[in-house]
């Protein structure tokens, strides 16, 4: 299995700052630490500055990465913005703020450059944060399931309306899927919404305001030509 190297800096509204870095194996979601430079031990974000308010922050990885959040007790609490080393251009805020509790890890995936793994990274006008993952292999329709739970967005979501999202993927030339992205489409197949693809190896991943309802029968897909 191939490794990278993981850093970031969490900022805080103290103006405390948290320092990360971790060798992550690649294909593999795992915890990224802090940097034993700064913190002698590697420690969970949570454990290390309890009571610390996150307001903003950038995590790298070194070849590709496909998601990064926060962690609290088996669901995401908030989405951390993230970029491929050498194509960072900002350090975005988080999309809420978040007071640090014992036991909060910072949760990564990272990839080989090639990988094809899509994410889907939503906020809902419920301030709800989820990711829905999949992986394209040839000519196809892929469907995007949630990360935790493995639910369709239809189930995970429904009765919400998306607010903000990023789909990123290194498809990107082979989406055919409308806007080249990720689409959800309703139960009698129109569109409810489209959200542009990003290869987060050329530039650096944000998310876009949206406005996209989901209801039960709701799912969300790409289509890629190869």
């Amino acid at each position: 299995m191939t490794t990278q190297n993981v850093t970031g800096v969490l900022n805080c509204s103290s103006g405390f700052k948290i320092p990360l870095s971790a060798t992550i194996t690649d294909g593999t979601e795992a915890s990224l630490t802090t940097d034993v430079a700064y913190t002698v031990t590697a420690q969970n974000i949570g454990d290390f500055a309890v009571g610390q308010t996150v307001v903003s922050g950038l995590i790298t990885a070194g070849a590709n990465m496909s998601y990064c959040y926060i962690l609290r007790k088996g669901l995401i609490l908030a989405l951390v913005p993230w970029a491929v080393k050498g194509v960072a251009c900002g350090n975005p805020s988080l999309h809420r703020a978040v007071t640090l509790q014992p036991g909060d890890q910072l949760r990564v995936l990272t990839m080989v450059a090639a990988a094809r793994n899509a994410a889907f990274s939503v906020v809902t006008n419920q301030g709800v944060p989820r990711i829905f993952i999949g992986t394209a292999a040839g000519a196809a329709t892929t469907q995007l399931l949630d990360l935790q739970t493995s639910n369709t967005i239809g189930e995970t979501l429904n009765g919400s309306v998306i607010t903000s999202a990023q789909f990123t993927s290194v498809d990107q030339a082979l989406i055919t899927s409308v806007a080249g992205g990720c689409q959800v489409t309703m139960s009698n197949g129109n569109l409810s919404g489209a959200v542009p693809a990003t290869d987060p190896i050329e530039v650096q991943p944000y998310m876009k305001p949206v406005s996209i309802p989901v209801q039960l029968n709701f799912t969300a897909q790409y289509i890629t030509s190869a």
